[in-house]
């Protein structure tokens, strides 16, 4: 009969999570997971199978963690580019004191395995999709309120998810906050309508 468990599974995958998130795969070490786990090897390839096996969990748990958490801020607002607005306010504000200074775990594993990696590859376009989609539907929502410059719609949830993926690369420079406001203001207001209040 199979002992029980005598640990948290989900509270040990997210510390090999935020572990691969600060390091990367190939930095990161099954010693440095054992380590932040509080796990031994055997307890560690028991539950999670190979290193490979446990990073692709991390992953899940962070498109599933993160993307929910992304998707809920941007339809929160009580007009679609107010919730915009707050998805990017907090953005910033963990690129500058939470774990968001590592950039994002989902465009650094495009960077470091997607292009070879099909199962990778599958879920950073799982994370974007669903990422894109929520920009989608708060702009569905602002064109309707009249919030948008003229042309613009939906479809600007490409620009936006483009917009995301580069504050990732840049938080990783350490920039100062008015840098990272900088960007995102002009990036909003070359979507809001003249009457529209984008700024925080």
């Amino acid at each position: 009969m199979a002992r029980p468990k005598e640990f948290d599974e989900a509270a040990v995958l997210d510390e090999a999570m935020d572990t691969f998130w600060e390091h990367g795969f190939d930095r990161t070490a099954v010693q440095d997971l054992c380590a932040a786990m509080r796990l031994n090897p055997g307890s560690l390839y028991g539950t999670f199978g190979d290193k490979r096996a446990l990073f692709l969990a991390a992953l899940d748990r962070y498109v599933d963690t993160v993307s929910r958490q992304a998707i809920e801020r941007i339809g929160s607002g009580h007009s679609g580019l107010s919730g915009i607005r707050s998805y990017f306010d907090h953005l910033i504000a963990a690129m500058l004191d939470g774990k968001r200074r590592w950039g994002c775990l989902i465009t650094n594993s495009v960077a470091e395995l997607a292009l070879h990696d099909p199962d990778v590859a599958a879920r950073v376009k799982l994370h974007l999709a669903r990422i894109e989609s929520a920009f989608a539907s708060a702009l569905a929502r602002a064109q309707v309120s009249g919030e948008l410059v003229q042309g613009v719609g939906p479809q600007g949830a490409a620009y936006l998810v483009c917009l995301v993926q580069g504050l990732n690369i840049l938080a990783k420079t350490k920039p100062e906050r008015r840098v990272l406001e900088g960007v995102v203001d002009v990036a909003l207001k070359a979507l809001a309508s003249p009457g529209s209040r984008t700024r925080r």
